[in-house]
């Protein structure tokens, strides 16, 4: 039995209801700031469920579950070199950042780091939204640790890989900064805030999809003989 996929299909949909959120999350940022007192209560419910900005909603569960795709298919392929004896620690530890990241899309743990680290660092600036300082020292580390390993890979996912990082990260982080700085002076109840935050969240959904594309990319050429076969109806 083979599954058939076409990764470039699955990426095109992946960015269809990307953009989609995005338009129901804007619609939400005019209802905030066009709709006086927010007293309606579908106006409400409808802010509720698209903002990006807000937790337990559309755009958070589709973050999250495309987060979550990714280390599923991270274990996939560490099962896979397991079972032709090539190293698979690495793709493991990938899986379960990912677990994580898709958990902390969930329920926002790196919301909970945020007082603490700006009374540890009094921080300002950048800086402000200080929670992804420990994120950043994280990533730095796991980069290093990570480094031979991302060189052994096909130059073509390589590529992919580092696209998809850059987009996630510049996103969760240099987004972060930049809206930190706007909120510190302005503060956060402003229409260029919430222009920022939606821009943040199509930076890092943009990265997710990317990713999960360069993973099923590595599988096509990884396992080629395995009963799994992706990519076979692209052009």
């Amino acid at each position: 039995m083979k599954f058939q996929v076409s990764k470039s299909k699955i990426l095109r949909n992946l960015f269809i209801a990307i953009v989609l959120l995005i338009v129901g999350n804007l619609f939400s940022v005019y209802l905030l700031f066009n709709t006086a007192g927010m007293e309606d209560k579908v106006t409400r419910l409808l802010v509720k469920l698209l903002n990006v900005n807000l937790e337990a909603n559309l755009p958070t569960y589709f973050s999250a579950l495309v987060l979550l795709g990714d280390a599923i298919l991270l274990a996939f392929i560490a099962y896979g070199c397991k079972a032709i004896g090539e190293k698979f620690w690495h793709w493991i530890g990938l899986s379960a950042i990912f677990v994580f990241i898709s958990l902390d899309e969930m329920i926002q743990i790196h919301e909970q780091l945020r007082a603490p680290m700006e009374a540890l660092f009094n921080t300002s600036g950048v800086l402000y939204f200080a929670w992804f300082i420990p994120y950043v020292a994280i990533m730095l580390v796991v980069g290093i640790a990570y480094f031979k390993f991302m060189m052994r890979l096909p130059k073509k996912i390589l590529k992919l890989f580092i696209l998809a990082g850059f987009v996630f990260v510049f996103g969760a982080v240099g987004m972060e900064m930049l809206g930190g700085m706007h909120a510190e002076v302005h503060g956060e109840e402003t229409v260029t805030y919430a222009l920022m935050y939606s821009f943040e969240e199509f930076l890092e959904m943009s990265g997710a999809a990317i990713f999960f594309y360069a993973l099923i990319s590595y599988s096509e050429i990884k396992f080629k003989t395995t009963t799994f076969v992706f990519g076979s109806n692209d052009a």
